[in-house]
């Protein structure tokens, strides 16, 4: 029988629910900063992995903290819960009028 400990439980949760919110797009930006401090931590504090030789590489650490940074900056999409409750963001560009086009 395997060994399940109370950390290894928390881990999965935590792991589902931020799996979960990200993927309907709720709090995009908390839930991907969250994804990228687990990653450094479990990366330089050595944490046992809940299931072991997912994780275990330099290259899949480093890519999930790019993957959270990029999420981070790129924000929920269209279609998500965090576009309905707080709604889209347009970046609107004033036309500059310049005298040496005309």
């Amino acid at each position: 029988m395997a060994n399940i400990s109370l950390l290894n439980v928390s881990v999965a949760g935590l792991a589902l629910i931020v799996a979960g919110c990200l993927l309907v797009g709720f709090l995009t930006p908390i839930i991907a900063i969250v994804i990228g401090v687990g990653a450094i931590s479990f990366g330089l504090l050595g944490l046992p992995w809940a299931i072991q030789y997912l994780f275990d590489t330099a290259h899949a650490l480093v890519d999930v903290i790019v993957l959270a940074a990029a999420i981070l900056l790129l924000g929920p999409g269209a279609f998500s819960l965090d576009a309905r409750m707080f709604g889209r963001r347009e970046i609107r560009i004033p036309a500059v009028s310049n005298p040496l086009l005309k």
